[in-house]
């Protein structure tokens, strides 16, 4: 995938190498399609020496008339830019504080290396490319959650990026005034970065890896399945979030939400197109202010998702031209090895924050159906539907406290297993999938939540556990900035060690292994056997998890994508 630019981009950015190093300057410096870099040196987790070059912007500030627009390649800059420090972060509601934060001019990107090209060695180390979580509202690629310690003990090339969040990114007319799926195209202009100039970086540009979790993982899938993404990865893994799971692809109908976004904040909403031009013009504090009162609250302070990924036919180049369904049943799209997965119980976190009102038994059905599972798009009757899967984890007599580890199987099923099941199922007929769920209790254990409540300042939640939950991978695979590193040698070394060696073996070779402990060979998921590994410092086979629950949601009556199309086209099967 080399080309003639990048070629020249090396050779530069080697002689400046070259001279930096005569003039014995320790900074580093790389040259790119955009410019020319000046990083710096960091340490690993076990002291290896490597290199950050933070904040590259990848593509022009999305402003003015490129709002809702797709992104267009960053231009370049004069001289040396210095690589020290992270690019703005995109506009959002901050996760842990919920207050304004950001702002548009935020599509960067860094890259770290432990070795980079030299005019007596043309290194080529495989490229994995992380893709933050956070609803599609919120987050970014920063050292913040994701720093790169642990990773870059591993010869592996590391790339974190922003892309649009919220409205900026997700906003839709449904029609070509505004088709949506802006936040996604920043994510394929960012791979085609990563093609265009990772081998100055000492990457190789026909090994890339994307990686995600949560609405990454969900970015993964979509990635996956976009005709955009084709040829720009050869691996991907998912976590904990399925192209339509139901905070991804969406069927519902949004463009009632970008109608009264704009009544809110005074336009014409006589067309898609004043409506556009209309909050084109507007700041976009006002914007984020008037998101609140959109659509109702959600039951997570602060997490008020009311945009999202959808099927874009409509746009002169689609992001995702059908149905996800229909794309993963019929074969169309990018086959490329996959490992996809999810913790135990990724609800685990959730139960602790839901109002009282949730955890009363006998529960408020219509409560339970429209606030809690958010059944209003997939069925006429949610107080019903809810009714029917109440009996079904709880019993059909039950009273009495309500069991909390039995809503946490309930919430993970709806919010994640079905869906990722799903899209699990449907691409392994096409493609391997090696399907995992990380299950990891014993010693050495790291839970995300310890990391929230160390930055918000607050005492560790003690008493019930209620297991394995959203994000706790994710202390294994980054060394957040606002969390202490673990221990050499300890229990939570030899499990950070584990869970790596896992991820940058795929990332290598396109298959998930380890030589930290003993570990079965882990096969292809397949419809027939179901197979699966159970990731913690044990690994070991397991088989049609979790199959009495998911085969009742798969007999229940809802509309969702991930039970079948709700985009049609004329070729579907």
């Amino acid at each position: 995938m080399a080309t003639a630019t990048r070629l020249a981009a090396l050779l530069t950015g080697l002689a400046l190498l070259s001279v930096a190093a005569a003039a014995g300057n320790l900074s580093l410096v790389v040259t790119t399609t955009g410019g020319t870099l000046q990083g710096t040196t960091l340490r690993s987790l076990l002291g290896n020496e490597f290199f950050a070059f933070k904040g590259i912007p990848y593509a022009e500030p999305p402003l003015a008339e490129l709002r809702f627009q797709p992104p267009e390649p960053h231009s370049g800059w004069s001289g040396v830019r210095d690589a020290s420090q992270f690019g703005q972060r995109c506009v959002q509601a901050d996760m842990f504080t919920g207050e304004p934060a950001g702002g548009e001019d935020c599509l960067f990107l860094n890259v770290y290396t432990p070795r980079l090209p030299s005019e007596r060695e043309d290194i080529r180390l495989p490229v994995m490319v992380w893709i933050h979580g956070g609803g599609f509202i919120t987050g970014d690629g920063d050292e913040t959650l994701y720093g790169p310690q642990y990773l870059l003990d591993q010869q592996v090339v590391l790339v974190t990026l922003n892309y649009r969040l919220g409205p900026f990114g997700f906003f839709t007319t449904e029609d070509e005034a505004a088709p949506g799926n802006y936040g996604l195209r920043d994510q394929v202009l960012a791979l085609r970065w990563v093609q265009d100039n990772i081998e100055a970086f000492g990457g190789d540009a026909d090994e890339v890896t994307v990686f995600g979790e949560s609405a990454g993982g969900a970015s993964i899938g979509l990635l996956v399945l976009s005709p955009l993404a084709e040829g720009l990865f050869t691996r991907a893994i998912s976590q904990s979030g399925a192209s339509f799971s139901n905070f991804a692809a969406s069927g519902s109908a949004q463009r009632k939400y970008a109608k009264r976004h704009a009544e809110l904040l005074g336009c014409d909403t006589s067309s898609s197109t004043a409506i556009v031009e209309c909050l084109r013009e507007k700041p976009a504090s006002e914007i984020m202010s008037a998101l609140s009162q959109v659509d109702k609250p959600s039951i997570i302070p602060s997490f008020v998702i009311v945009y999202l990924p959808r099927v874009d036919a409509e746009a002169p180049v689609p992001f995702l031209p059908e149905d996800p369904h229909v794309a993963l049943k019929n074969g169309r799209f990018n086959r490329v090895p996959w490992m996809n997965g999810m913790t135990r119980d990724e609800n685990a976190g959730t139960v602790g924050m839901l109002p009282p009102k949730f955890l009363a038994s006998p529960p408020d059905l219509k409560a339970w159906g429209n606030e809690l599972l958010e059944l209003g798009d997939a069925t006429d009757d949610p107080a019903e539907i809810a009714g029917r899967i109440y009996r079904f984890y709880f019993g059909e007599d039950h009273s009495g406290e309500i069991d909390k580890q039995r809503l946490v199987d309930l919430l993970s099923d709806r919010t994640f297993a079905v869906s990722i099941s799903k899209e699990i199922e449907l691409a392994s007929i096409h493609t391997p999938v090696y399907k995992y769920i990380m299950d990891h209790t014993g010693p050495g254990r790291l839970k995300l939540l310890d990391v929230f409540t160390s930055l918000l300042g607050l005492p560790r939640p003690a008493g019930e556990d209620l297991g394995v939950a959203h994000g706790d991978e994710l202390m294994y695979l980054f060394l957040p900035s606002i969390g202490a590193p673990v221990e050499l040698d300890s229990q939570e070394h030899k499990v950070v060690r584990f869970m790596v060696s896992v991820w940058t073996s795929f990332a290598r070779h396109g298959y998930p292994s380890s030589d930290v402990v003993l570990m079965p060979r882990w096969p292809a998921y397949t419809t027939d056997r179901q197979q699966h590994m159970w990731l913690s410092i044990e690994p070991r086979l397991g088989q049609a998890a979790f199959s009495e629950r998911l085969s009742f949601w798969n007999e229940l009556d809802i509309r969702e994508n991930w039970r079948g199309p709700l985009v049609h086209s004329e070729d579907d099967i």
